[in-house]
């Protein structure tokens, strides 16, 4: 073998070898980096942009009131502010006066007994308030909405749970407000 071709052999092979050295040392080098993505956990969730669900919340009958609110009710709260006319006497208010305070209402319990829970209530500490656990759900979820009527339901003080002398019959309608 000329001298020339042994060269270029040991060339070759030498280039072979160099480059499979920088082959392995490009996958340890992306392992590494696969390694750190995955111990740092779940990226974040993207943020969600700050517009709060509006709904248009209306009662009719013993309990008036007819508002847009934003974000109610999760359990937790927020509770939003709300204005909301009484056809009886409580807490030293007349019927038909008019009061600013906040308001709850969700589902409460659970399958074919499920009722529907509306609190409200303007200064809790002195349980001035009420609270209605009861009605008859309806529920167009194709339109969205959401239709409660209670008949002849006990309507008790929010905080000491005391019934009022009295039933309450209203309706309550939720829907969602749709952006123009």
């Amino acid at each position: 073998m000329k001298r020339g071709q042994k060269m270029r052999r040991e060339l070759i092979a030498k280039i072979g070898i160099l480059g499979l050295a920088v082959i392995f040392l490009l996958s340890m080098a992306s392992y590494s980096t696969d390694q750190e993505v995955t111990t740092q956990g779940k990226p974040d969730k993207p943020v969600k942009p700050d517009n709060p669900k509006a709904e248009q919340i209306t009662f009719q009958g013993d309990l008036e009131g007819d508002e847009a609110v934003f974000g109610c009710c999760p359990n937790a709260g927020p509770f939003p502010v709300y204005t909301m006319t009484l056809g009886f006497e409580f807490a030293g208010i007349e019927a038909g006066t008019p009061i600013d305070g906040w308001l709850f209402i969700n589902y409460y319990g659970a399958g074919r007994d499920q009722k529907y829970k509306v609190q409200f209530w303007w200064n809790y500490d002195l349980d001035q308030g009420i609270e209605i656990i009861g009605g008859e759900i309806y529920h167009d979820r194709q339109a969205k909405v959401l239709t409660v009527t209670f008949t002849n339901d006990e309507c008790v003080c929010i905080k000491s749970k005391i019934p009022i002398p009295q039933l309450v019959n209203f309706t309550l309608e939720r829907y969602p407000i749709r952006n123009p």
